[in-house]
């Protein structure tokens, strides 16, 4: 099939004779959607085939784009595609299922950002259809970007969507890593509390890592990220974290889940801050529970405790804290 003939080629049933009168017409194909059966049998100068025109050029798989678009970071974009069917469904021609591709293409069309494969079933195509995804940026800010949707079974049926940035604001320019402060290794007496104090008698100060990290996770509710080699004592980082919530918590709305890669070091992680943080003399009398991955057994646990531990297999330790019925206010993560 040439890109000069037309569309309607594509069908079974239509007389050649008609289809040469429309291609020596040379009319945009938009514009056989604004035209009615009569005059559509005025055109070929045919009557009686008006409405059968009419009925496969409303056949022709056809789609309606809208966008919303919205930056996540200075590098992200964040779209909402909703797509709209807007042709007449026949079993006979279209079956049960239409599949598309939706494609966006940087503000050149060289390069495609994103690609995903849309099936169109029989049973919603009365519905919008809504897909989300992300795409990348870059700087200096293109002017656009085309969300292409192209049918691979119809030659023809496409649909493009320019995306404009013109108005488009990114968040502020944040440089990714906090400056490294010069400062001398602060003694445990920084923690300004007798029973935080007594809870590292093993040492007198904290290592250059912990210092660093230390008014941030202990004196601010800040989101903190620490990289750190093994051994660096992360660990006491986050217990920084547990003691700032300690601070700020009642007793019983305190909450804080510490989760591992490794299923000893959970059990180990539970071992060690039952004795620092558990029930007894020298401890700070918190709840401290092992969690089982059971979802039902879990929330229980997690409401009879205040501290902890669990298995996620994954390479990322983090903790998280929070109070009971309200937002996270400290998430650190710890690589």
């Amino acid at each position: 099939m040439w890109s000069v003939q037309t569309r309607l080629l594509q069908f079974h049933g239509i007389a050649k004779d008609m289809l040469l009168k429309l291609e020596k017409k040379a009319l945009a194909w938009e514009r056989y959607y604004d035209l009615s059966s009569q005059e559509l049998g005025e055109l070929i100068q045919m009557p009686k085939m008006g409405r059968t025109l009419h009925k496969f050029i409303h056949q022709f798989p056809k789609l309606n784009l809208a966008a919303y678009v919205q930056p996540i970071t200075r590098t992200v974009l964040r779209v909402e595609l909703t797509i709209t069917p807007d042709f007449q469904w026949e079993d006979k021609v279209h079956g049960y299922v239409e599949p598309f591709w939706v494609l966006v293409e940087d503000s050149d069309g060289e390069s495609i950002l994103h690609h995903e494969y849309f099936l169109l079933k029989k049973q919603y195509i009365d519905d919008d259809h809504t897909l989300n995804f992300t795409v990348q940026i870059y700087e200096p800010l293109p002017p656009q970007y085309f969300i292409r949707v192209v049918s691979d079974r119809w030659l023809g049926s496409q649909t493009v969507l320019p995306v404009s940035f013109r108005y488009l604001i990114l968040p502020e320019k944040y440089p990714p890593p906090t400056e490294l402060l010069d400062l001398q290794p602060l003694p445990v007496t920084a923690l300004r509390n007798p029973l935080y104090e007594a809870l590292y008698q093993d040492f007198k100060q904290f290592n250059p890592v912990q210092t660093q990290v230390f008014t941030v996770l202990y004196n601010s509710d800040d989101n903190v990220l620490v990289a750190a080699p093994t051994g660096s004592g992360k660990t006491i980082c986050a217990e920084f974290a547990m003691l700032r919530n300690h601070q700020k918590a009642s007793e019983s709305g305190m909450r804080i889940v510490y989760i591992a890669p490794v299923e000893g070091l959970a059990k180990e992680r539970h071992t060690d801050w039952q004795k620092k943080f558990g029930m007894g003399p020298n401890g700070l009398n918190l709840r401290v529970v092992e969690l089982t991955g059971e979802t039902n057994t879990d929330l229980k646990l997690l409401e009879k405790g205040q501290l902890s531990s669990a298995l996620q297999r994954n390479r990322m330790l983090y903790l998280a804290a929070g109070n009971r019925g309200s937002m996270i206010n400290k998430l650190v993560f710890l690589l």
